[in-house]
């Protein structure tokens, strides 16, 4: 569901000129280039009425979400340690007072496995007919975008969705320097404020790791940011590394043990997928990635490019959307949806590591009398825009951008930069986290037109 957000709902006006239509959102306002496909044209109207139709598929997947926790979008059935609703054969149950009716989900087993089947079957016929043909309609219309945005070639995944009892996961876990694998480490992230607006002790060191991570907000005259710079440590080099989509297909690509999925055209005679035909069945991420490569003639470095990110987003949105058709069939009915965890009396520490859409995704936490003494997040964004470090490395995006072709019509500019920007799918919300236990007020700030913070007042 993201990913098809992002193409279309966050991305595609980078590229389509929309200026004859309604004077309505989500059409104005709006920034026009000289370039941009007209949104009035066969092609144009063709985009427009997918970017319409993506609605439609946001809608199936977060309905299929429902039939399992309850509500979507901002379900609130996810609880630590499970879900709080059951998949279970037997519901619906008439009430009674040794029944719990809530515990059960909207369906029972079979028929909430039917109508996510056919719900998920529907959107893996749009990713093949619609969203993969637009991406490449899009790279053949912008194919200078192959070689802009290039940004710092290092990639970084946590991995996700373990499809065995030992956990071999479907999205690899790893890092990778310009095509090559690495050794990748938890205990090796550091963050560092140096051009952040944030301070650490005297005493600290330069970049902490996020178990010791402080987050003190402070104006630093130095700072043009309120991200930390989230880094790997390589020794006493400090390096960077660009996480989401095209991590995760990257890594999982260059993995020796790919799991193979059923492409949708086995129940969907005619469906596209990138040559038209299928792309084989059972396929791995590779076929897809070297089968997408040669249809737009670019050599396998192309990946680190704004088309790149995109094409990356599409392609692992097919490779999960497949897999999830086998992974519905393999629930456990009746099974247990919830395991209690009793909160330790000792000190304790953990650490979660995930892939959220926009990328890896970590969490620590420290617990100190059975309560959270200090919980530090550093998200996707953190690491994709973060500023320059203490060794004065720029962040993936800022690397992406130096060096960068956007024209000298100040129009084109601003539409040049966000085709490079749009790619890595920022959210700084998500990204800037600033709490105090007793939820006093620490800053209060305007945002100058400069984008800089302006007004500071601080708290006593």
């Amino acid at each position: 569901m993201s990913h098809i957000t992002h193409l279309y709902h966050l991305s595609a006006l980078d590229f389509i000129n929309t200026s004859t239509f309604p004077g309505m959102g989500p059409w104005l306002p709006s920034y026009t280039a000289s370039d941009m496909i007209d949104g009035s044209s066969t092609l144009g109207t063709a985009l427009v009425t997918h970017y319409v139709e993506a609605l439609a598929m946001r809608r199936k997947l977060h309905t299929a979400g429902a039939l399992f926790s309850g509500r979507q979008p901002i379900q609130n059935a996810m609880v630590p340690g499970g879900v709080t609703t059951m998949f279970s054969t037997t519901y619906p149950l008439t009430p009674s007072s040794t029944q719990d009716y809530d515990m059960f989900g909207p369906f029972n087993a079979a028929d909430t496995t039917t109508k996510f089947t056919a719900l998920l079957k529907d959107v893996r016929t749009w990713i093949n007919t619609t969203y993969l043909p637009d991406v490449i309609t899009v790279a053949n219309a912008f194919p200078a975008y192959w070689s802009q945005g290039v940004g710092c070639t290092s990639l970084l995944a946590y991995g996700d969705f373990p499809v065995n009892s030992t956990g071999t996961l479907f999205l690899k876990r790893g890092a990778v320097k310009v095509l090559t694998p690495q050794t990748f480490s938890a205990a090796n992230i550091a963050e560092y404020v140096d051009y952040s607006w944030y301070r650490y002790g005297i005493l600290d060191a330069p970049g902490l790791h996020p178990y010791s991570g402080k987050t003190e907000p402070t104006k630093a005259v130095s700072g043009y940011s309120w991200l930390k710079a989230p880094r790997l440590m390589n020794g006493t080099v400090v390096d960077v590394y660009e996480v989401g989509p095209l991590a995760r297909v990257v890594m999982t690509h260059l993995s020796g043990t790919k799991v193979t999925v059923t492409d949708a055209d086995t129940f969907n005679t005619g469906a596209l997928s990138i040559t038209n035909t299928r792309v084989g069945s059972p396929y791995t991420i590779s076929n897809l990635v070297t089968q997408a490569l040669a249809y737009v003639s670019q050599p396998v470095t192309s990946v680190y490019s704004a088309l790149g990110r995109h094409a990356a987003r599409a392609l692992e949105a097919k490779y999960l959307a497949d897999a999830m058709a086998t992974w519905v069939t393999q629930l456990t009915p009746n099974a247990p949806c919830y395991t209690y965890k009793r909160i330790p009396k000792q000190i304790s520490v953990g650490a979660g590591l995930a892939e959220a859409p926009r990328g890896a995704l970590g969490h620590w936490i420290k617990i100190e009398g059975r309560k959270i003494a200090k919980y530090q997040c550093v998200v996707p964004s953190t690491w994709n825009f973060s500023p320059r470090d203490g060794q004065n490395n720029p962040g993936p995006v800022e690397q992406a951008l130096i060096g960068s072709t956007i024209g000298t019509d100040s129009t084109n500019q601003i539409i040049n930069i966000l085709r490079l920007v749009h790619p890595f799918d920022c959210c700084i919300a998500c990204a800037v986290h600033v709490v105090t236990p007793e939820g006093k007020e620490k800053l209060r700030f305007a945002i100058g037109l400069d984008g800089r913070p302006a007004n500071i007042e601080v708290a006593e």
